[in-house]
């Protein structure tokens, strides 16, 4: 995909999935701006290396974006608390809901605004909650997703600013997600609980293209797409697969309880069609890195638990 010369502002851009999809719109040949708490200032150098204009700022306070430009071809709200959350519900709620007020307010002029949502807003099911489902969160996190979701659409509204809702379901790559959690489990000789017993779960590269191109989707009032791979994994099959790479036995426990944190991704589909990387493809490049140790448990998704977020 070619985004040549479009101006694309990403907020919290050195998230999870921030510090990849940042340099993945550098490389497609957008310009590039951040707005992030940049911790690290070795990352916000490294990304001014990349030709990122950056600006450090922290979204929990009011006025964060104050002397941050306020138009862009696109932008993408990615930034959000989950764990933890409930330990400081007033941190979760400045972050995750009235940071999303700020940005729709600041960037109302932007051709179009995304905002990274999560799948956490349904209720579990058997076969997968469309669209169409209402959202009912089952956690504090949950509540705050919803929250941010209600700030878009009030906004999207208020300002005729087109906006896209994106519920994004487990993705992964060899450094997080829910196959991830797994492979470490199955390495590290650990239990898995089988009482969440099937996810949704898409390869991080197919993931982020499908980002991209839901911004084609942006419309007035915000519309919601669910970004995930169509179809749903059982977790057992997932660690059986994963075991005869790593040449370990999985262990289990637990008993299913029939219903999991699902999507029903037909709509994402039938807009982008079949993502392109198998969970075959994925679950070996996967099992390869994580005997190799190349990285440190980062981001568990914490897939096996609906509420304590």
């Amino acid at each position: 995909m070619n985004l040549k010369n479009k101006r694309i502002m990403v907020v919290g851009g050195t998230g999870k999935i921030g510090k990849h999809f940042t340099p993945l719109l550098v490389s497609l040949g957008a310009k590039v701006s951040t707005v992030a708490l940049f911790r690290d200032k070795k990352e916000q150098r490294a990304y001014e290396a990349l030709g990122v204009k950056t600006y450090h700022r922290d979204l929990s306070q009011l006025g964060a974006l104050q002397g941050v430009p306020k138009k862009f071809d696109w932008v993408f709200h990615l930034a959000g608390l989950k764990f933890g959350s409930e330990d400081n519900p007033d941190l979760t709620l400045r972050v995750n809901v009235y940071s999303t007020a700020q940005v729709m307010e600041h960037f109302a002029t932007s051709g179009a605004i995304a905002y990274a949502s999560s799948g956490n807003v349904y209720p579990d099911t058997a076969a997968g909650a469309s669209e169409k489902v209402l959202p009912i969160p089952q956690s504090f996190y949950a509540l705050t997703r919803v929250g941010a979701e209600l700030m878009m659409d009030w906004y999207s509204r208020r300002n005729s600013t087109p906006s896209v809702i994106q519920r994004i379901f487990y993705g992964y790559n060899t450094e997080f997600g829910v196959p991830a959690d797994i492979a470490r489990q199955i390495r590290d000789g650990e239990t898995i609980d089988l009482t969440t017993s099937k996810a949704n779960v898409i390869w991080l590269d197919d993931l982020m293209d499908q980002m991209i191109r839901a911004m084609d989707q942006a419309d007035v009032p915000a519309k919601i797409i669910n970004l995930t791979h169509p179809e749903i994994a059982s977790v057992r099959t997932i660690a059986e697969k994963l075991g005869r790479l790593m040449g370990k036995k999985p262990r289990f426990k637990g008993r299913p309880k029939g219903i999991s944190l699902l999507a029903d991704a037909s709509l994402a589909k039938k807009l982008f069609g079949q993502p392109r990387t198998t969970l075959d493809e994925g679950l070996r490049l996967l099992a390869e890195s994580v005997m190799k140790r190349e990285h440190p448990l980062d981001h568990p998704t914490k897939w096996e638990h609906r509420k304590g977020f």
